[in-house]
């Protein structure tokens, strides 16, 4: 049944209130389960937990998750839009995956860190699904047997590639391995071509993240510059004024001073901390676990691009 002819009916306005409800909760209880998994499944191999792990308060709720749970109700509506009457255990599996990806970009924008356990849940329903859809013959996945480890081969392998190239021009890991295994987790659900269309996916929210994050940083930058323009009018015209401190007075330290010496100490120390580290870590999970929901949620919408795009040659 047709998207907005399903929204229509009984059926979907109930669903659709349904999917509301369904992804506040689900979003809720991802949060608890990030804040009660094992610190080790955060962490690195063989690297030992920080306090904020081992404490179970890892991430609030209140600040994210309320927003994310608006996010979670509408990617729900829309898978349910997509695999609707007939196409249940579609709708449930996918939901699924939705949240699971949904945990791995929050715990990777915070720890650097996707799990393996969530990567190979995401793999086990990704499966699930791509044998349900190819024994059932619906073929809404996967139109053969070969698509889904096409798929997972594709994955990981265009991951493995980038990171070859990382190593090649900068002298270090260009992908997490941890993102290797993600990509090749959702290529069994994505299949061939399908993983091509979620990687491509993937490029875009990075990029258009990028652009954000640099407009951000040239506005703040400009917002710095006229504050120090202000700064540097304001001693001048101090400077015209008489000085009436005293040399003895005016050799002691203040508490101001000393608190913006410790400052640009902290600063120097983060800078050379980087700086030894050859670069800052930058978190490529997220835009992949996004890229299987729009995938997911935009089903439709993404296959009849490219079956017009492919029909113009």
């Amino acid at each position: 049944m047709q998207p907005l002819s399903y929204l229509q009916t009984t059926g979907g306005i109930i669903w659709t209130a349904a999917c509301v409800l369904i992804g506040f909760l689900l979003t809720w209880a991802a949060f608890y389960i990030i804040n009660k998994i094992p610190a080790a499944w955060l962490c690195d191999y063989n690297e030992t937990p920080s306090e904020e792990l081992l404490s179970g308060k890892r991430v609030n709720y209140k600040s994210a998750g309320i927003i994310l749970s608006f996010v979670s109700a509408a990617c729900l509506v829309f898978c349910r839009l997509q695999f609707n009457k007939g196409f249940d255990i579609y709708f449930i599996v996918l939901s699924l995956i939705i949240m699971l990806a949904l945990m791995i970009a929050v715990c990777d924008i915070k720890y650097t860190i996707i799990p393996d356990q969530f990567t190979v849940a995401i793999g086990v329903l990704g499966l699930i699904i791509s044998v349900y859809d190819l024994v059932r013959g619906f073929g809404i996945l996967h139109t053969a047997w070969w698509s889904p480890i096409a798929g997972a081969a594709l994955g990981a392998g265009t991951m493995m590639f980038i990171d070859f190239i990382g190593m090649i021009i900068y002298k270090k890991d260009g992908m997490g391995f941890g993102d290797v295994k993600l990509f090749a987790a959702i290529g069994i659900i994505t299949g061939f071509p399908g993983t091509l269309y979620a990687f491509a996916l993937s490029l875009v929210t990075a990029s258009l993240c990028f652009a954000v994050i640099i407009i951000a940083f040239h506005i703040k930058g400009r917002g710095s510059d006229e504050d120090e323009n202000s700064e540097d009018k304001a001693e001048n015209i101090q400077d015209e004024k008489p000085d009436r401190v005293t040399d003895e007075k005016a050799d002691e330290p203040t508490e101001e001073t000393d608190e913006v010496s410790d400052n640009e100490e902290a600063e120097e120390d983060v800078e050379e901390e980087m700086y030894d580290k050859g670069g800052q870590y930058l978190a490529f999970g997220p835009y992949i676990a996004i890229s299987v929901i729009c995938y997911i949620v935009f089903y439709d919408f993404i296959h009849h691009i490219v079956n017009l795009y492919i029909g113009l040659f």
